[in-house]
């Protein structure tokens, strides 16, 4: 906008960010009635659009007898799951990039931060007014001072600075400078120097990376730890604890959106709890059990999401591997389903040899009281074994190998061997997030 004269004339984009952001508040304030009414009719036109342009979805809903006069919603509930090795090994299958003009759609891949990538196709033009408006959305919601700092930790920038934040915020007000920080390649240590040197009032980083940078802060002098008015965070799940920590690190506040590569925004963090509101116009949230049927509130299960404009490669029913459950109807004002907490990855559940499912949180201090760590990764095998890749100030003794095993079978909930290796750095990879525990479903072989 041109910030100098009344009335404010906005660039053709920005207005068209503001129109949809528009729309999108609207619908915060319909029943929930009302919005699945409108989310089935944008689902119907996205099976419609399927049937006929992707290969690979029309065999899929030819065999759920798919027909125009459907009833999507029952269609949808038959369809199977969108797996991510589907989308790895039927790319072409899936695509409907050569029913849309030359040009117009981008290829997006994931960091592979689990293995291979999944590429998927999105309308650039159209996708991006969507995630600028979303954006907007939670900056509008937690009432951010876009004239204050903000710093960015990412794997996909390089250190860096912008005398504003950038779009979608720069448009419509005078903000403050935007601070860069490539995530990658740099150590905890210099991330906390970015934060001490710049002072910014917002930090946005993925959750493992927040939750780093808290553990460190805390063991740092407590006169000379910067003061954060919020940590918007992504990528990962923000547990209690992780919130509390950054509050006593920074006296910040944990601002949660949740997202990811293939779909883009799926939730917002309420501005009045800690629980997440579904974007509902934009996505359709499945909590579903092991046989597929949908969860109640208050009981865990898995997040399948079905981007409801993903005409360029189209994604339903999608297992995102995350475990999250449903929450009652808040009571904020806005009326968007209640995520009452994404538990994490399902990849950070370990199944113990009585059958169980366990939750793997690592808490720090468990390990710090024992040696001197300053980084450390586990990866779980099914021989059973725990590779527990560690970053230490000396070499650990015998005595420290025995307690440190011992924490961990704690965790595990059974014993377990746990086999270490001791290193100088660990290679987090080209991406935003450090998974510091996963289940690797092979065996290890050494």
């Amino acid at each position: 906008p041109c910030k100098m004269s009344f009335p404010i004339i906005l660039v053709p984009e920005a207005a068209q960010v503001w129109h949809l952001n528009q729309q999108i508040a609207q619908f915060e304030t319909f029943p929930l009635e009302q919005q699945r009414l409108i989310q089935a009719q944008s689902l119907r036109a996205l099976l419609t659009w399927v049937a006929e342009h992707s290969l690979f979805w029309h065999e899929r809903l030819r065999s759920v007898g798919w027909a125009s006069e459907s009833d999507p919603w029952l269609i949808l509930e038959s369809l199977p799951i969108l797996t991510r090795s589907d989308l790895q090994d039927h790319y072409d299958g899936l695509s409907c990039e050569k029913y849309f003009p030359p040009g117009s759609c981008v290829v997006a891949q994931s960091t592979g931060s689990t293995g291979r990538p999944v590429r998927t196709l999105k309308h650039k033009e159209s996708y991006h007014l969507r995630y600028l408006s979303y954006a907007l959305r939670g900056s509008v919601w937690h009432q951010l001072d876009v004239s204050k700092t903000i710093l960015k930790y990412s794997a996909r920038v390089t250190d860096g600075f912008s005398p504003n934040w950038g779009t979608p915020e720069a448009w419509f007000a005078k903000t403050g400078d935007l601070i860069l920080c490539r995530s990658m390649g740099h150590n905890l240590s210099d991330m906390y120097e970015a934060l001490k040197t710049n002072r910014p009032s917002y930090v946005v980083a993925d959750g493992s990376i927040a939750n780093a940078l808290s553990h460190y802060a805390l063991e740092q002098d407590p006169d000379e730890r910067p003061q954060v008015k919020a940590i918007l965070t992504t990528g990962s799940a923000i547990t209690p604890r992780i919130r509390e920590e950054c509050n006593r690190a920074f006296g910040a506040k944990v601002i949660n959106r949740y997202t990811n590569e293939e779909v883009g925004w799926m939730a917002i963090q309420c501005p009045k709890h800690d629980h997440l509101h579904v974007m509902s116009s934009n996505v359709i949230i499945e909590i579903v059990d092991e046989a597929g049927n949908t969860c109640p509130a208050g009981q865990r299960g898995r997040v399948l999401v079905t981007a409801l404009h993903s005409e360029a490669m189209p994604i339903i029913r999608y297992d995102v591997g995350d475990i999250a459950e449903w929450g009652e109807p808040c009571d904020c004002g806005i009326r968007l389903p209640v995520i009452r907490r994404v538990w994490g990855r399902e990849r950070e559940f370990v199944r113990t040899p009585t059958g169980a499912l366990r939750h793997i949180v690592l808490m720090a201090e468990d390990f710090l009281k024992i040696a001197p760590i300053t980084d450390m990764r586990f990866r779980y095998y099914t021989n059973p074994l725990l590779r527990f890749e560690v970053v230490c100030q000396k070499q650990l003794t015998v005595e420290q190998r025995q307690l440190l095993s011992g924490v961990v079978q704690s965790l595990l909930g059974f014993e377990c061997p746990v086999a270490f290796d001791e290193r100088s750095a660990i290679d987090w990879g080209e991406t935003d997030k450090r998974i510091s525990f996963m289940v690797m479903h092979q065996p290890w072989i050494g």
